[in-house]
């Protein structure tokens, strides 16, 4: 009985809690959870690579934070960006970078494409393309002469290239007027020729010509020259009789009675549309001496042997005699119509294909210029080099494989660079390719 009631007294003493029938579990009591300080919340979103948006908001709402070199060691770690250490030291975040707060209930806009630092909008750009800028480009043949040939032989004591002659004098005229870019097509296989050869690999790279850069006209010049010494087909004059060993006719002595001719060279000229073959233009041109001829030799100063003078219509001496004089004028007038004529030339579009040599701020220098059929206000679309397709045995550049990033305003024009501006997605760089928007 005592032991029972000393049992008793024992049980008493213990607490409820610890009183547990045999065998039960003994359960632990959870531990409170550990309170995340903010600093270590912001650690966790970088962590996380959240937007720095979000963690510049979240550091701007915590306050100051104090974090230690080993924080920012472990931020920098998890991928921090510069304005967010900027931020936790208390610095001044930049202004394109500072967190933008949204209302709760706004809606999400869709993300906008990163413009071009060089962008320009072109609405803003004062830029007119001059009335007909662009030069017409024109090609002269050589002259038919077959119907005076004859009187190119008793005037010149052999069988000259009047054709050549004339082509020269007025290819040479023409050019110094400007109204037309003269292009070469007599010897146009040479031009081809060279630059077949600046193609291979004998020549230095860098000074060869480049092929393919042959310029079309817009309009050829031809024609037939009918007249040549004196108007056989309107009087009996004779144009190259030979009396006494001395020559006759215009560059000599022509007699018909009592009184002498002057000279005549006439032209009959035919301006072609180059594209269409339809005729812009024809008639003839007519040219006269100033002078009568009176006995002075072929050169207007020696001794009557025509055979003293070279054929080299061009020269001074040529140009001196009254058949020369004759052929000047005939050539004025034929120049003076052809000029007269430029506007009613169509001009073609000319494709052109550069790249970007220079950038200087907000300007791109194209290496393409007025030479090229660049015009002010033109348009390029500006693509970078992705990929270059190459002949795997010569090394010779086949194509290209681009991709479009924008576009380019001309703003200047110079003979062989152009001035631009620029609208895309991303900047341009030297060496991008620019090809003109037809």
């Amino acid at each position: 009985m005592r032991t029972q009631i000393a049992l008793l007294v024992v049980l008493s003493l213990v607490p409820a809690s610890a009183q547990q029938p045999a065998g039960a579990v003994k359960k632990t009591p959870a531990k409170p959870a550990a309170v995340q300080s903010p600093l270590a919340k912001i650690v966790q979103m970088v962590e996380m690579k959240l937007p720095e948006a979000a963690v510049l908001n979240a550091i701007k709402s915590a306050g100051p934070l104090n974090p230690s070199a080993d924080d920012f060691i472990r931020l920098k770690k998890a991928g921090a960006s510069d304005n967010v250490i900027v931020a936790l030291s208390g610095g001044e975040v930049p202004a394109a970078a500072a967190p933008v707060h949204t209302p709760a209930h706004a809606p999400s806009a869709a993300p906008a494409a990163s413009p071009s630092s060089m962008n320009t909008d072109f609405a803003t750009v004062s830029c007119a393309r001059p009335v007909s800028s662009s030069k017409r480009v024109l090609a002269i043949d050589e002259f038919d002469y077959g119907t005076v040939r004859s009187q190119i032989s008793a005037i010149f004591g052999t069988n000259v290239d009047l054709g050549k002659g004339i082509l020269a004098l007025l290819t040479k005229r023409l050019a110094e007027d400007g109204k037309y870019r003269i292009v070469e097509r007599k010897n146009i296989q040479k031009v081809i020729s060279e630059q077949d050869f600046g193609a291979s690999n004998r020549v230095k790279q860098g000074t060869n010509a480049k092929i393919g850069r042959v310029q079309g006209a817009d309009a050829i010049l031809m024609g037939t020259i009918t007249v040549f010494g004196s108007d056989t087909r309107k009087n009996n004059v004779n144009a190259g009789a030979i009396t006494n060993g001395r020559l006759g006719g215009v560059l000599g002595s022509v007699n018909v009675g009592n009184r002498s001719d002057k000279a005549i060279v006439e032209i009959s000229y035919r301006l072609i549309d180059a594209e269409s073959s339809e005729v812009i233009a024809v008639g003839e041109a007519r040219g006269e001496s100033k002078r009568k001829s009176n006995g002075f030799g072929i050169a207007g100063f020696g001794n009557g042997n025509g055979g003293n003078v070279g054929t080299n219509m061009t020269s001074s001496n040529f140009q001196e005699t009254i058949i020369g004089e004759a052929t000047v004028d005939c050539i004025n007038k034929l120049a003076a119509v052809a000029n007269s004529k430029d506007q009613q030339v169509a001009g073609r579009s000319v494709e052109v294909e550069a790249k970007i040599a220079e950038i200087a701020g907000n300007k791109v220098y194209l290496a393409a210029g007025s030479n090229d059929g660049v015009q002010n206000c033109d348009r390029f679309e500006i693509s970078r080099v992705i990929k270059e397709i190459k002949d795997p045995s010569t090394g010779e550049v086949l194509d290209l494989q681009t991709e479009r990033i924008g576009d380019l305003l001309v703003v200047e024009v110079r003979d062989k660079i152009s001035i631009a501006v620029f609208n895309g997605s991303s900047n341009p760089k030297v060496g991008y390719v620019a090809k003109k928007i037809m």
